[in-house]
């Protein structure tokens, strides 16, 4: 494999040449986003799954293929998704940013703040630039309640309630394949609720409020099947440096059902302020179909209906970003590899504390 230097930005004379590695289930999200448009052109897939390939070569059918990373790395291209499981993040990416390629990476960034050191340090070295793809911090209802928040509407934030619960029927089917490394995660105290899905949350909260300072999170473990556990019932509590208190709490209703076409669940996210609160209704799944953002400010609701509440509203949004940060119309991207580090020490934090049954100072985040 031959090291290249990384593409000169920003790129503005012709659309951006991007590969993927990793074609798995997330890839039916955020691969779906680059379909019809003419500022991306993508040049490589990779995936050791030759189905996998082949579903996407027919939508790209001008993309090479392979199932060799280090083939694909000697192709011509500006940019590589990182779309590979979890527990692939620091190998992968690292070996990316080191042949010279622009990275957006799926979050989280890594397994561990060591994995995390060594992709942010091959970053450094090549010159090449980090993106990690966090699909929350763009969709709209979310968007919508951070415009809230930042306009002073309920007053000054002093709270926030995040809401996560397991539902057991709806959704789409995801192959056992992908829930397998899922699994075997849990074992070692990285749990699909808590560090997976918990990472969104984090994320959330800091690019609402800033560093957090302290966090505390009790977590349980229930069997859903023999040799399967799903890490919940959990409870996250964390304070952040402006003072806001933050509570996340993951729960398992295995037999409600919720409707979704991808993903499904319960998820809420509510910001109290000194003169009322904004609440996000849904996220991943249609839910009660509500209004997906409602405000509360002296004795009257407002409710907002039109904003497009479907769950892949995010990933198109991350990717209207990630393109203009590559043009240059955008000076940093989101997230940047040192704000995903931040996500991480909180989640590892967090992690700690269900060990040892305390809560766990930071400093700064």
């Amino acid at each position: 494999m031959t090291t290249r230097m990384p593409t000169p930005l920003p790129i503005r004379d012709r659309p951006v040449r991007l590969m993927i590695v990793g074609l798995g289930q997330v890839s039916e999200l955020v691969v779906t986003t680059y379909v019809g448009r003419e500022d991306v052109e993508i040049v490589g897939l990779c995936d050791r799954d030759p189905a996998r390939v082949q579903r996407w070569a027919e939508v790209f059918p001008k993309a090479r293929t392979t199932a060799d990373l280090d083939e694909m790395l000697t192709w011509e291209a500006d940019v590589v998704d990182v779309l590979v499981p979890t527990p692939a993040h620091g190998t992968v990416a690292t070996k990316v940013l080191t042949a010279g390629f622009h990275v957006q990476l799926q979050k989280p960034i890594a397994r561990s703040l060591e994995e995390t050191d060594e992709i942010l340090a091959a970053a450094a070295a090549s010159g090449a630039q980090l993106r990690i793809l966090e699909d929350y911090l763009f969709f709209p209802p979310i968007v919508k309640l951070k415009e809230v928040v930042d306009s002073g509407e309920i007053g000054r934030p002093v709270g926030v309630h995040m809401k996560l619960v397991g539902t057991g029927a709806g959704g789409w089917d995801v192959p056992m394949s992908t829930w397998q490394w899922q699994f075997e995660q849990t074992k070692d105290g990285r749990g699909m609720l808590v560090f997976d899905h918990g990472w969104h949350q984090l994320a959330v909260a800091r690019w609402l409020f800033g560093p957090v300072t302290k966090i505390f999170a009790w977590t349980s473990l229930t069997e859903i099947v023999p040799g399967i556990a799903l890490d919940a019932p959990s409870t996250l509590v964390w304070e952040h440096e402006n003072g806001v208190r933050a509570v996340l709490e993951i729960l398992l209703a295995p037999e409600t059902y919720f409707r979704s076409d991808w993903y499904t669940g319960d998820e809420r996210i509510e910001v109290t302020g000194t003169k009322g609160y904004v609440r996000c209704n849904r996220i991943s799944a249609f839910g009660v179909q509500e209004p997906s953002v409602e405000v509360y400010h002296d004795g009257e609701i407002r409710a907002f209906h039109a904003l497009d509440d479907l769950l892949p509203a995010g990933f198109v949004g991350s990717t209207e970003h990630g393109l203009a940060f590559f043009r240059g119309e955008v000076d940093e991207p989101v997230l940047s590899g040192a704000a995903s580090r931040e996500v991480l020490v909180m989640l590892m934090a967090a992690l700690e504390s269900a060990q040892i049954g305390r809560p766990i100072e930071l400093s700064g985040g």
